[in-house]
């Protein structure tokens, strides 16, 4: 089973509510009005958020906790500080990651172009995302929405919602069996905050995450932007990704190296909130009759 069935099974249940609508047209014996009213009343929601996790993703779960270290350390864990580098077509840049278990991210680029140094911050505060430009010359903070900005708050490159308190704004959903690589695995989807939707791959043998996305744009266009593991590591007790390829659909376009990764950091010297805005407002002078 594959994402692209929630694709057909949404076209599928657009078709049926075309249909049931026109029927509700002609239909002699009730007016217009009713009909509108009988027709948002009987269309199905198209993959509604379930009332709770099943069975078969909350121990697809379990095993991932096990094989990489064990449920109490992932509990254990407050936040992750990484280090690398990513590779984006030919633009390599630097990064220094940081996430909490409570949603939080803050990502940091930087790289030189023709002799001139560029620096970019995106973050997510919990709520809301937003971008600033610091270097070449700094700029305004603003907003980060869009699908862009709900793909960077909802996809994580280290810490998954698979423990408390993040896992309190999800629900799984067990879809069946795919490949990764050419490797059995299993999906699980993830329906979190805003119902934002996330796939999870875990690998049949081993247990491992080794790919997770979820929707994107690029060029305007929405794709499902993924994540796949290549490589792992230890770090305080817990088995992490070291290396990720970018994907667009299925076809690699990038990857991430992380050099340094360091858990449960002290971030008191880091702020999540969106600076105030810098640039003077202009205030009109009231008029006065005379």
């Amino acid at each position: 089973m594959t994402r692209r069935h929630d694709m057909k099974t949404k076209k599928s249940l657009m078709r049926r509510a075309a249909i049931h609508l026109l029927w509700l047209s002609i239909c002699p014996l009730l007016s217009n009005a009713q009909n509108e009213a009988s027709a948002v009343e009987d269309i199905e929601p198209v993959d509604p958020r379930p009332a709770q996790s099943d069975v078969a993703s909350m121990q697809l779960i379990k095993n991932y906790l096990t094989v990489t270290g064990g449920r109490q350390a992932h509990l254990a864990l407050r936040n992750a500080v990484a280090a690398g580098t990513i590779k984006e077509s030919t633009l390599v840049r630097n990064f220094r990651l940081i996430e909490t278990i409570d949603g939080k991210r803050h990502l940091t680029y930087d790289w030189t172009h023709l002799g001139r140094k560029h620096r970019v911050v995106y973050v997510h505060d919990g709520l809301q995302s937003w971008t600033q430009v610091l270097e070449p010359k700094r700029q305004e903070p603003r907003t980060y929405g869009g699908a862009d900005g709900a793909h960077f708050a909802s996809q994580r490159w280290l810490l998954q919602p698979f423990t408390l308190p993040l896992l309190a704004n999800y629900v799984f959903k067990y879809q069946g069996a795919s490949k990764v690589s050419g490797r059995p695995a299993y999906i699980v989807k993830g329906y979190g905050k805003k119902d934002a939707h996330s796939w999870f791959y875990f690998d049949k043998e081993k247990s491992l995450l080794t790919r997770w996305g979820g929707e994107g744009q690029i060029a305007g266009v929405s794709e499902y932007m993924d994540y796949r593991a290549t490589q792992f590591k230890p770090v305080d007790g817990v088995l992490l990704p070291t290396r990720i390829d970018l994907l667009v659909e299925n076809a690699a376009f990038g990857h991430l190296n992380f050099e340094k990764i360091e858990m449960n950091q002290n971030l008191d010297d880091v702020s999540f909130l969106i600076p105030r805005s810098t640039i003077p407002t202009l205030r009109q002078r009231p008029i006065t009759s005379k």
